[in-house]
């Protein structure tokens, strides 16, 4: 009896640890995503605010009369809606074309067996390290000198470049954990080595190849200092740089700027949540063996 009641009172304590554990488990995970959402709330409620709610002091945490025409305001205000067609062409045209070069180069690396084959992959990834404005000046000279400057294909080409290594390294670790027995196969029945890379590899990695395109295009959808240093006519502006027209030299349009910056982020966050499941399978399957 004595043996019976001492069990029961420590399947009860390990009860009560364990609901104390979850607590604070799902307690940290709630602040950890209140804070990560938090940035997203102040741009929501100062998006909804006229011009003098926005210096009121203490600000306000809601809108006291949401201001629902920023949201109109904005495509009158600036020519966004040339602005979100720039950056979809160069954002698609960025991710195709880094893709069609980056996944013949990661094929080549993870199934053809060369001298320095290891050496070069961690030059790849050592390239990905460098920050695009320790190279601007080069590669603004190189824009110029090409006379690309000014248009779709100079954005395009730089953005597919600096992305590069990283989609190599991430679709090359994908390759190498597709079964070599599937190649030896279709290499005794006379396939060359193209149809095993496009009719063999690509559906066995689907998961890794749709990270790496949605990884690309929101990298060139989010990106600034390329599009700002070679666009000169407000008309070839991305929405990055578009938006930055709400930045004045006296005032700032706060509430255009968050209504906007909203309205930029719908787009890339929609396409996140419908391919979530394989852009997370693909990335934690892109570490090379």
């Amino acid at each position: 009896m004595k043996g019976q009641m001492q069990s029961q009172a420590k399947d009860q304590s390990y009860l009560i640890e364990g609901w104390i554990y979850a607590i604070l488990k799902y307690g940290f995970l709630l602040l950890l995503l209140a804070v990560m959402l938090f940035p997203f709330f102040e741009m929501l409620s100062t998006s909804l605010k006229d011009q003098k709610s926005l210096f009121i002091y203490p600000p306000p945490w809601f809108p006291i009369n949401p201001a629902w025409s920023n949201f109109r305001e904005i495509w009158t205000y600036v020519p966004l809606g040339q602005y979100f067609a720039n950056s979809t062409v160069i954002a698609v045209g960025s991710m195709l074309l880094n893709n069609l070069t980056a996944i013949p180069a990661a094929f080549a690396l993870a199934r053809l067996r060369f001298p320095g084959r290891r050496a070069y992959l961690y030059m790849v990834l050592t390239a990905q390290m460098f920050s695009p404005v320790i190279l601007l000046i080069a590669t603004f000279r190189l824009v110029i000198s090409l006379r690309l400057d000014n248009s779709y294909a100079g954005l395009i080409l730089m953005n597919a470049t600096t992305m590069l290594p990283l989609s190599i390294w991430l679709l090359t670790g994908y390759f190498s954990t597709v079964p070599r027995e599937i190649e030896e196969a279709a290499l005794l029945d006379g396939a060359s080595f193209n149809r095993i890379l496009w009719s063999l590899y690509i559906p066995i990695a689907r998961p890794g190849i749709v990270a790496t395109i949605i990884f690309t295009f929101i990298l060139a959808w989010n990106e600034f200092l390329f599009a700002l240093t070679f666009t000169q006519d407000p008309l070839l502006r991305p929405l990055t740089v578009g938006i930055y027209s709400f930045i004045g030299r006296y005032q700032i349009q706060w509430n255009l700027l968050m209504a906007a910056s909203l309205v930029a982020v719908i787009p890339v966050l929609a396409l996140f949540l419908i391919v979530q499941r394989q852009l997370i399978a693909g990335l934690t399957a892109g570490a090379v063996k």
